[in-house]
């Protein structure tokens, strides 16, 4: 009896300590708290009435806005507005409606502010750009995060393999996600022997402290970033004014005053050859005749959109030096206060190239006291890397960042359209602002439209400025009808058994595009080309821009 005694009470201790020990293990569920869409704010879980994603739109309603990002957000429940007063001024939205006003200017609205499950949900890009806040969708995550640019996060780093990150500050919790050695997390507090942490592109949850080394900005887990104070630019409104040989004597006649412009930039240098010539089609009188009106001029360098050319020439650190100096002499020859990089009909291979000499130049220019700006297109493809621009290494150099946003539908398009939809131009420009900052993002808009001919075989088109599209709506007798989609007036018309069709660019589709600088606080407008335009576009874009704080 006393052997049985002696047997049952090793098992009890056996069956204690292995109970003891799958405790200090811990809970080996694994947690589907994520398993939907989901916000975290921080570190926080919003609630899903809170915030929702439709046809690709992010919303967050005004009770998260009010609570989180601006409290002075206020709504006219009578009649059914919601208001953001902040540093750029007064911008208000109706539920519902399609247009908005920011300082008494309109701007559009893709998507409107919506009401549901008895919130009101203002879609992102109406707000989010005014305010210190980043937003991130993790898609292999069916997550979006939220993050504050003006603090800085402790982090933390995991110092081993399999860590597990838990729901709650228990190790009976179940598991969120298993860290690798050296994942970094934000920390944002502690709970007994847990830290609070968010992956830095993933869940939150808690870790047990010892088994992350924290870094703390000055013993906190978060601080404030005091805000840099930048002196207030005036935007940018700049025209490029094309020319294919030196400038002749007839268009420096023609030079007057343009109302609003404050820069103008003529195509005058060109990358030659593979000898590093420069092709210089200058003139002093040009410069100096702008200059009187209180125009500045900035130089203008292509590489003649020729992609061999171009590989050749900026893969050699001596011949990007040599068209450095050679173009800096040239804008030292006119008196020219900066430049504009216009580096088309590239490959993909040759975009880290491009973007050493953009930075190269901009060292040397800068010293001079010169602006420097780039052009880029807008994004095709979803990975940065197959782009022919590295826009964000850009913007990080350069003064400016002109996006063309334009040639939507160009000369070898296989379909007619307009040349640039408002809605694509304001597609393309959120795509950009995680890239370029809207300080340095200048909007490019085009001057002219294009006359699309149809037939049973083929599609062709040819550019027209706004004075040739005036003339044939006039000539024959054509009434052009709006096209609410585009922003632009659109006309078409049959003859000698062709079809014509030609969506419009004039002063109410410029003001449309003009209103998106406002919208967004981007630096400016850049319109091409100087003579395609009618004389009330100057009026128009400078009634635009004067809106901006």
């Amino acid at each position: 009896m006393k052997k049985v005694l002696i047997v049952l009470l090793a098992l009890l201790i056996i069956a204690a300590g292995g109970f003891y020990f799958l405790r200090s293990k811990g809970s080996s569920e694994t947690s589907n708290k994520y398993k939907d869409f989901s916000f975290i704010s921080e570190d926080q879980d919003v609630d899903k009435k809170d915030f929702a994603r439709i046809d690709g739109q992010y919303y967050l309603s005004l009770d998260f806005i009010k609570e989180n990002i601006d409290d002075t957000v206020s709504y006219d429940e009578a009649e059914k507005t919601v208001i953001f007063t902040n540093s750029k001024g007064t911008k208000r939205a109706k539920v519902g409606a399609d247009e908005g006003t920011l300082n008494t200017q309109k701007f559009g609205i893709r998507d409107p502010i919506i009401e549901k499950d008895g919130k009101i949900l203002v879609p992102t890009e109406i707000f989010i750009y005014d305010y210190p806040v980043e937003l991130t969708y993790v898609q292999d995550k069916k997550l979006l995060l939220m993050d504050y640019t003006n603090v800085e996060y402790a982090v933390g780093t995991s110092t081993g393999d399999g860590l597990n990150m838990r729901e709650s500050a228990s190790v009976n919790s179940p598991i969120v996600s298993i860290l690798e050695k050296d994942s970094k997390v934000y920390v944002y507090g502690e709970k007994g022997d847990f830290y609070k942490v968010r992956e830095l592109d993933g869940y939150a949850g808690y870790i047990k402290k010892d088994l992350l080394d924290v870094e703390l900005p000055k013993n906190k887990f978060k601080m404030d970033i005091p805000e840099e104070k930048r002196e207030a630019k005036e935007p940018l409104n700049l025209t490029w004014d094309y020319t294919y040989g030196p400038q002749s004597q007839e268009s420096i006649n023609l030079i007057t005053d343009v109302k609003g412009l404050n820069v103008i930039c003529p195509t005058w240098f060109s990358i030659k050859d593979t000898n590093l010539n420069i092709i210089d089609r200058g003139n002093q009188e040009y410069v100096d005749k702008y200059k009187s009106l209180g125009i500045e001029v900035w130089a203008y360098l292509d590489n003649s959109f020729d992609a061999d050319l171009t590989r050749e020439v900026l893969s050699k650190s001596s011949s990007r030096d040599t068209i450095i100096l050679k173009t800096l002499e040239l804008t030292k020859k006119y008196g020219l206060t900066g430049i504009n990089i216009d580096f088309e009909n590239t490959r993909v291979e040759d975009r880290d190239n491009i973007t050493q000499f953009v930075r190269e130049l901009s060292g040397v220019f800068k010293q001079e006291g010169l602006v420097v700006s780039v052009d880029v297109t807008p994004q095709i493809s979803s990975n940065v890397k197959n782009e022919l621009y590295d826009r964000k290494a850009l913007a990080d150099t350069c003064d400016y960042v002109m996006l063309m946003a334009y040639d939507q539908h160009w000369s070898s398009s296989q379909t007619a359209g307009s040349v640039a939809q408002y809605k694509w131009v304001e597609g393309n420009l959120n795509v950009l602002f995680k890239q370029i900052p809207q300080d340095k993002l200048v909007l490019g808009i085009p001057l002219y439209s294009r006359l699309w001919n149809e037939d049973d075989t083929k599609v062709k088109s040819s550019a027209l400025s706004m004075n040739q599209v005036q003339n044939i709506l006039q000539s024959k007798g054509l009434t052009p009808k709006w096209d609410d989609v585009s922003k632009q007036d659109y006309v078409e018309y049959t003859e000698d058994n062709k079809h014509y069709k030609v969506w419009i660019e004039d002063s109410n589709s410029i003001e449309w595009k003009v209103s998106l600088v406002n919208k967004y606080n981007l630096s400016g407008v850049a319109s091409w080309r100087k003579g395609f335009e009618t004389q009330d576009i100057w009026s128009t874009i400078d009634k635009v821009l004067s809106h901006i704080k």
